[in-house]
Formats: C-alpha cells, structure tokens, sequence
C-alpha cells in the first residue's frame, strides 16, 4: 500500500509540473484586422476586427475573412520573449483629387485637403467640401475591395451668384437728382429715373437778365439759364462681369431744356432795351451705360447718359455724365 501510496503521489506531482510548466508558456497576445473584416486563432473567431487573447508559445494559425471577397491563413509563431501585436491589414487605396482643393470627408470624419490617398476597403461615403460660399459638396459612395487601387477625381460644381438688390441714389452733372433700382444674379435688370426743379426763366426780381449787368450798363448779349428742365427714364440689362463689377446698357426716354434772355440796349442806357426769350434743349430717345462696383454692401455708380433725337432749339444732343451712391440687398441661399 506504501508503494501504491508512493506512485500516487509522483503522478500528482508530475501533472501539477506539467500544468504549471503550460501555464508559465502562455501568452497574451493581440491580433488586428482592418475594420470590416473578422480575425480568427486556431478557428477561434473574434466578434470584432481586434482579438485580445491567451496562447501557448508555439506555432498557430491566424485566418482573416472579409465577406466573401477575402479569406487567407497566416501562420505565428508566439513565444515569450517574442512580438505579442500582429496586424493583418488587407487596407487597399483610394486616391481622391480635386478641382480645386477640398476637404474629404470619410463616413463624416474630415480626412484633409485633396489630392489624398486614403487606405480603406469596403464600402464608405465621402464628402468634398470646398469654400461654401463658392461651391457646391460633392457627395458619393464608394467601393474599395482588398489591396484594390482606385482613383477618384471630382470637380466641384461653382455655386451662382447671390441675387442682389440695388438702391443706388443718382446726381447728374445738369443739378438733377435720381435713383436706380436693380436686381442681378449672373444677369439682371435696372430702372433710372432722374430730373431737376429747375424752370425755364431766369429773370431776377428787377425784370433784368440775372448776369452780366455793371452799373447802369447792360450792352447786348445773350444770357444762359442756371437751373436747367431735365428729366430722363431709362431701364435695361445688367451683367455681372466679376465678383465686384456690374455693368449695364439701356434706353429710354430723356428731356432737356434751358431758357435764353437776349437783351439790346442801343444807347447804354436804361430803360432804353428790348429782351427777346427763347427756349432750346433736346428731347426723345435717351442712352444709357454705365458700371456698379461693390464693396460689401456699399455702391458705387459711375454713368453716361445721352438725349440722342428729337432737337428743338439750335441744340442736336444733350449728354450728361452721372454719379451715384447706394446700398445692396442680397438673398442669401441655405448652404447644406
């Protein structure tokens, strides 16, 4: 019975040596894979694409599986003095650009500016998203199977022009104040109207042509209106020709009249002269050009405009530079 007791006991021993000879050879190891594909130990599969996990040192077989597309077996070797991380990336390469440079956006995370190789595979959603003001995003899915190379190239579509409303106040070089009024995105149209108060006259509270006059001499000349009659209605197209410039071209209709005094004095004396009046201006089809520059929300006018037909009087063409000053109203679009 000793002995039996004796043989027992050895064996214990033996198997507990064993045991804790296995367990001191065990290590802690970490496996990876690209996200979307499972990772498995000796067919010990793992819920996702990062495997935390206890061996024994040795040879073991690591098989990484992507869907259908994919399956391959890589062998290990685990030791304790050894690596413990193993990565089996199967990663392939979309190469995105741009025109002009934009940032990406991988499944809503921002990745940086375009042109950029991105290591993925599967299916993604990207976004390019260059100056909002300026562009539109382009959005797209894409599709990159293992070590796969695929090239994306995108060309960011311009946004149009913000639709503007003008309010500009005129004033012509005849003492004549105005207004345009005009609305433009890429293509547009305005309206302008002027006119002045003046009347047609120009005879002082004493009966006497209003200049010219020395003392009890008058002599014989002729005497020019101050405050002119003008009133001119023009509408037409306008152009945006860059981001800070409108320019525009139109017609309409326009009048412009002065009264003359001629004044004879045969002896230098008063009372002794005769006065004769007349009228002469143009009236009839106007022209009109001019440009717009912005700065912000400030506008600045520069003007031509001309009363080409219809004379009376001796005079052929009344033409009349113009200034202006205003404000602009825009729509602003939602921008997603």
């Amino acid at each position: 019975m000793k002995r039996i007791g004796l043989i027992i006991l050895s064996l214990l021993m033996t198997v507990c040596a064993t045991q804790a000879q296995t367990a001191n050879d065990s290590v802690r190891i970490k496996l990876q894979t690209t996200a979307g594909a499972d990772i498995a130990i000796d067919g010990d599969w793992s819920s996702t694409n990062i495997m935390y996990t206890k061996v024994a040192t040795g040879q073991h077989n690591v098989t990484v599986r992507y869907g259908s597309l994919f399956e391959k077996n890589y062998p290990i070797e685990v030791s304790t003095t050894g690596n413990t991380e193993f990565s089996f990336l199967i990663e392939g390469e979309a190469n995105i650009s741009s025109m002009p440079k934009a940032t990406i956006f991988l499944d809503g995370i921002p990745q940086g500016l375009t042109p950029q190789t991105l290591k993925i595979v599967g299916t993604h959603n990207i976004k390019i998203k260059g100056d909002e003001k300026e562009y539109f995003d382009i959005s797209d899915q894409i599709t990159i199977n293992p070590f796969e190379k695929k090239d994306f190239s995108y060309t960011l579509k311009k946004r149009p022009p913000r639709l503007y409303g003008m309010v500009i106040a005129n004033y012509t070089g005849c003492k004549a104040y105005g207004a345009t009024l005009a609305l433009c995105r890429n293509w547009g149209a305005y309206l302008r109207l002027a006119t002045s108060d003046g009347q047609f006259g120009g005879i002082d509270a004493d009966g006497y042509p209003e200049p010219n006059h020395d003392g009890n001499y008058y002599g014989t000349g002729i005497f020019k209106k101050k405050d002119p009659s003008y009133t001119i209605c023009t509408a037409g197209v306008m152009k945006r020709c860059h981001k800070y410039l409108f320019a525009y071209i139109g017609a309409g209709y326009g009048q412009f009249g002065q009264t003359y005094e001629q004044i004879i004095d045969t002896d230098n004396k008063e009372p002794n002269y005769s006065t004769e009046r007349y009228v002469s201006g143009a009236k009839g089809v106007a022209g009109d050009i001019g440009i717009i520059v912005k700065y912000k929300a400030l506008l600045l006018q520069v003007g031509y405009a001309s009363i080409l037909t219809g004379k009376f009087g001796d005079t052929k063409w009344h033409h009349d530079p113009y200034i202006g000053l205003g404000i602009s109203i825009h729509k602003n679009k939602k921008r997603n």
